[in-house]
């Protein structure tokens, strides 16, 4: 007879294979829907921010386009009267928004873990992580594609390139990965599952 944590393992594991998949699928479906939120949010904070620099976030189709203040051309940016068209950046917001059928997953995977109220929970704290990492992808678009117009510009503080690479790299690179597992795991401390995965370490760390 196997011991309950080794089946609670197992059927984690199962299930995980067997949702991962429709979560996923559900959220390719309806990404767009699914960040609409935090687009919405970060684009008042941005104009609000750097009223001189952007014009707009906002949809076009799939992806997320920032709009500047600024016209384009020859590639370059120049004032507005000066061009025809608007410089614009686009933003793909399903390199941040995967950490929510990521954590899905994980979630409803977890045996006697089912809870709705704490699965909202859950979305509403990777909601707020995605508005900053949409706000991190913004502020290095416009470091990049403006450079001295955007990071030298009067009456707005901006962080220096150092502090936005880094916010990007750990917004964008790290936390739509991370901070699924971490949230699952703290929500799941109780389970039968984490208790059996958690009294497996000092046996782990003692094997040759």
């Amino acid at each position: 007879m196997p011991l309950p944590r080794d089946h609670q393992l197992r059927q984690f594991l199962l299930f995980a294979f067997a949702l991962i998949l429709p979560c996923f699928a559900l959220w390719t479906l309806a990404a767009g829907a699914i960040a609409m939120p935090a687009v919405g949010l970060a684009d008042m904070l941005l104009q609000a921010w750097f009223p001189q620099t952007v014009d707009a976030l906002v949809y076009r189709g799939s992806d997320v386009v920032l709009m500047t203040q600024y016209g384009e051309l020859g590639g370059s940016p120049v004032p507005p009267e000066q061009s025809e068209y608007q410089l614009a950046f686009a933003i793909n917001p399903g390199i941040l928004s995967y950490s929510l059928p990521f954590y899905a997953t994980l979630y409803f995977a977890t045996p006697g873990q089912h809870s709705l109220a704490g699965f909202a929970y859950g979305l509403l704290l990777l909601s707020a992580l995605i508005l900053l990492g949409l706000i991190s992808l913004c502020l290095k678009e416009l470091m990049v594609g403006l450079g001295a117009l955007f990071m030298e510009q009067q009456g707005a503080w901006v962080p220096n390139g150092t502090l936005i690479a880094l916010f990007y790299q750990l917004n964008v690179l790290i936390v739509p990965t991370v901070a699924p597992i971490c949230l699952w795991a703290w929500q799941s401390r109780d389970s039968e599952l984490m208790r059996g995965l958690l009294q497996r370490l000092p046996a782990a760390g003692e094997a040759p």
